[in-house]
């Protein structure tokens, strides 16, 4: 099994940190795949799916969001903490990555997560031509509350409280993902039904670590730009989109989201190659089920598929 690397990007906000693992075959890589994480996880989370994809011919990256993994400090002091217009400046830093690779003469494709998932979801309409096939995993389409919650989060937050742990916004934004299971163990268990997983990720203090209110405004105004017509139109037609989710996630709206965001991009958008794919007995992190090697196979089969017929950027 191939060890991953600590790899650096350059980029306009400043130099951001995370992982590499390279596939461990002797030919040359099929394609490079980045990996945009979740919130308030870590890219050592990933390990055991890179280390697939590996094996499936990919290099594999993944560059940690502002103040989570590889670039928090030892002391903690910038854990969760974004910059001013974060959201943009963290789909900047995944191009920058993009721009990088271009030297191996390779393919580069997006696999992202949940809040990745939503900055992918910006960046396939700011880089449209940059890459060509794109998985969206535990996402979802346009909420109807993220206005409002955008407005509340820009009355509350200010230069005296932006770093203080966000209690109401967190509560409004992610305060029901447990409400649907009966007798919760802990307040993680709508993460997956693997209790090895959840137990993990409470014991990590990279991870769950509940987000200020500072996050929560550069997070809602990233969302609220998404779904507007003049910037979704901006998405090339042809366009291979992979959308995945467990049937349990309250992340996806248990799946409705799903089929929202397929419909709007085929639909109203017209976008030729978009596919959905929803996956019973699994929550929000399918990467962490105990079947999860099912949604790895999938995934690597969706980026393998017509490797070698397409003329991929």
């Amino acid at each position: 099994m191939s060890e991953f690397q600590k790899i650096s990007i350059e980029h306009k906000a400043g130099t951001s940190f995370g992982l590499l693992w390279k596939h461990n075959k002797g030919d040359k890589a099929l394609a490079n795949v980045i990996i945009m994480t979740g919130m308030e996880e870590t890219s050592r989370r990933y390990d055991e799916f890179a280390k697939y994809l590996n094996n499936e011919g990919f290099d594999v990256y993944c560059i940690d969001s502002f103040g989570q993994g590889e670039n928090v400090l030892p002391d903690l002091s910038n854990l969760g903490v974004w910059p001013k217009s974060g959201f943009r400046k963290q789909v900047q830093v995944v191009d920058a990555l993009v721009q990088k690779l271009r030297i191996t003469c390779l393919p580069t494709f997006i696999f992202s997560h949940s809040m990745g998932s939503f900055l992918a979801q910006d960046y396939i309409q700011r880089y449209t031509h940059h890459v060509s096939k794109v998985v969206l995993c535990g996402s979802n389409g346009k909420n109807p509350a993220t206005g409002v919650g955008y407005l509340l989060a820009k009355m509350v937050v200010t230069k005296k409280n932006a770093y203080e742990k966000a209690k109401l916004l967190n509560k409004l934004m992610f305060g029901n993902f447990n409400k649907g299971i009966k007798n919760p163990r802990t307040p993680y268990d709508w993460l997956s039904f693997n209790e090895e997983n959840v137990d993990r990720y409470i014991a990590d203090p990279l991870c769950g670590f509940g987000p200020n209110n500072s996050f929560c405004l550069e997070f809602l105004k990233g969302l609220n730009r998404l779904y507007k017509r003049k910037f979704l139109e901006k998405i090339r037609k042809d366009l291979d989109i992979f959308i995945i989710s467990g049937e349990g996630d309250p992340v996806s709206n248990f799946g409705k989201g799903v089929t929202a965001l397929e419909k709007m991009y085929t639909k109203k958008l017209k976008l030729k190659s978009v596919k959905s794919k929803i996956y019973p007995n699994m929550r929000h992190e399918i990467l962490q089920e105990k079947e999860r090697e099912i949604v790895f196979k999938d995934i690597a089969d969706f980026f393998k598929a017509d490797l070698e017929k397409k003329n991929i950027v």
